[in-house]
């Protein structure tokens, strides 16, 4: 399978099987696209696909606080999904993403490309996300 076709994939549910094809066939699962330089955990985390987040982590614990060409880890692109998704579609933020991603052991430490905290990124969304993150992530974050 092709790295196109395995991106293609990838949706809110779909990707797993074929990330196992992918790298059945010698894949390389630390290679990111070269448009965006967002690595294959950017998108399973892009997608929302906890069962991708998974099967990644599962073939290489480093692929969650990956540093590719975009230098933004993953941990910032759950982040940026929960908040955004949630906005979009009017539910509840869960952070539901971000949550999995420190569970299975994401750098909390990590910053983005523009030198921002976990904590900093959301103070861009308003007080009322900061509460939900503090309510809900804060707790996970590991000193």
């Amino acid at each position: 399978m092709k790295y196109g076709d395995l991106l293609c994939s990838i949706d809110d549910k779909n990707g797993v099987d074929e990330f196992r094809q992918f790298l059945a066939e010698g894949g390389d699962i630390h290679r990111s696209h070269p448009n965006s330089g967002l690595s294959l955990m950017h998108y399973a985390c892009e997608h929302q696909n906890e069962s991708l987040i998974r099967a990644l982590f599962m073939a290489d614990k480093d692929l969650l606080n990956t540093r590719t060409a975009c230098d933004y880890p993953p941990i910032f692109q759950a982040l940026d999904i929960d908040i955004d998704g949630a906005i979009q579609t009017g539910h509840p933020i869960s952070f539901e993403t971000t949550r999995l991603m420190l569970e299975l052991g994401a750098d909390p430490n990590l910053k983005d490309q523009k030198a921002r905290t976990l904590k900093e990124f959301v103070q861009i969304y308003g007080d009322s996300v900061v509460r939900e993150f503090d309510k809900l992530v804060t707790p996970l974050l590991k000193e």
